[in-house]
């Protein structure tokens, strides 16, 4: 299969360059690679906008938040000097 004179010259190197490295043994095993993970990426940023979705659909349908405050500064100031000071980074 020969897909040189429908991909640029660039692309068309680097497909010669993967034959190279005795990895592939045809230009459409190289394609076809590439399109598996093409096609892995597009699934994996489908599933992170659902996912991200999800998630501020549960933000958006919980109850409104509460106005932060000095004395809310205050405590959790005081939460990390407690925790910096046993030494546990959290």
């Amino acid at each position: 299969m020969k897909f040189e004179s429908a991909l640029p010259p660039h692309l068309e190197q680097f497909v010669r360059d993967q034959l190279a490295t005795g990895r592939f043994r045809s230009e459409g095993e190289v394609v076809h690679t590439a399109l598996h993970l093409l096609e892995g990426q597009a699934h994996s940023r489908e599933a992170d906008s659902a996912w991200l979705k999800q998630e501020l659909d549960k933000g958006l349908s919980s109850r409104p938040g509460e106005p932060i405050t000095r004395q809310f500064w205050d405590q959790l100031r005081a939460r990390v000097r407690t925790r910096a000071g046993r030494g546990d980074g959290a």
